[in-house]
């Protein structure tokens, strides 16, 4: 896989410096995006805020849509080309994972994408695995493997929502990431530092599952793990994240 320029070349733990970068933004072409998510706006939003940089992530939710992927990245910087703006964008994508050791993108859509976000935990989406033992506890262990798989392939910039239980049917998102020992997390924020594949604080996280989000945060700076920020951004308000500071600060400190 083509190794990109990294974000961040050392650990941030400033999170006043974490919020200024935006690594999650969907467009109207994400499902989940409204569709006022265009790139004029988007752009205009992000200058207005004063972000550093945003990334384009819209969905790639199955194997035959990786060129669509980047076709629609394409798109949005030909579109974003033309407008005179500040931010820095990056033009990638929320990839699938969707089982250990599977992806749906090929070769040539990840070394064309200029950030590679993959999610593990989509289980709504038809063609997403499930484990064998469909247990709480056996969805902790499937999730912990299939990130560390993950991490350890090379394709991944950043983890999306790491490690949350969504949409997992036998429970809520924390009794999941509650079956997780310390011992665990930490073992993938160490394979972080040494890999540089960030895991994402992600604001849909800090409320589903707050408690997660404060092991990810305290064990990550503890093993010195590569972290990046992400609002997960469906609409224009939820571009500015330096706007969600003050709620991030009151998780996480």
């Amino acid at each position: 896989m083509k190794k990109h320029p990294y974000i961040f070349e050392t650990p941030v733990y400033d999170l006043a410096e974490l919020v200024r970068y935006n690594l999650h933004v969907h467009t109207f072409c994400s499902r989940c995006g409204k569709a006022d998510m265009h790139m004029p706006l988007i752009l205009a939003e992000a200058d207005r805020a004063g972000l550093e940089m945003i990334a384009i992530t819209d969905h790639s939710h199955y194997a035959e849509l990786s060129e669509v992927a980047v076709a629609q990245a394409r798109m949005h910087k030909r579109i974003a080309d033309k407008i005179p703006h500040r931010v820095k964008v990056l033009y990638g994508a929320e990839l699938s994972n969707p089982d250990i050791g599977v992806f749906y993108d090929t070769d040539e859509a990840n070394d064309a994408l200029e950030y590679r976000l993959y999610a593990t935990n989509h289980f709504q989406i038809d063609g997403f695995a499930h484990p064998e033992d469909k247990s709480i506890r056996g969805y902790a262990e499937y999730l912990l493997k299939k990130t560390r798989v993950l991490m350890e392939s090379g394709r991944a910039d950043c983890v999306a929502h790491p490690l949350t239980g969504m949409r997992v049917p036998v429970c809520t998102p924390p009794e999941v990431s509650a079956a997780m020992t310390d011992n665990e997390i930490g073992e993938l924020c160490e394979l972080s530092a040494r890999t540089h594949v960030a895991l994402e604080i992600n604001r849909a996280s800090v409320n589903s599952d707050p408690a997660l989000v404060r092991r990810l945060w305290n064990l990550g700076r503890e093993a010195g793990a590569f972290l990046h920020y992400g609002a997960d951004a469906h609409d224009i308000g939820a571009v500015d994240t330096i706007a969600q500071l003050a709620d991030l600060k009151a998780i996480l400190n």
